[in-house]
């Protein structure tokens, strides 16, 4: 029962780090995007 509980407490863990991962790499990409286009335009 133990195991069972930390297992899912783990893959909670788990599973937010991979979203905020995903979501902050998002954000550096659209950030980079705006760089890129900044650049063009001047």
């Amino acid at each position: 029962m133990l195991m069972f509980i930390a297992g899912c407490f783990v893959g909670s863990i788990l599973t937010v780090f991979i979203m905020s991962l995903m979501f902050v790499s998002k954000r550096s990409d659209e950030i980079s995007d705006r760089q890129h286009r900044d650049k063009k335009e001047k």
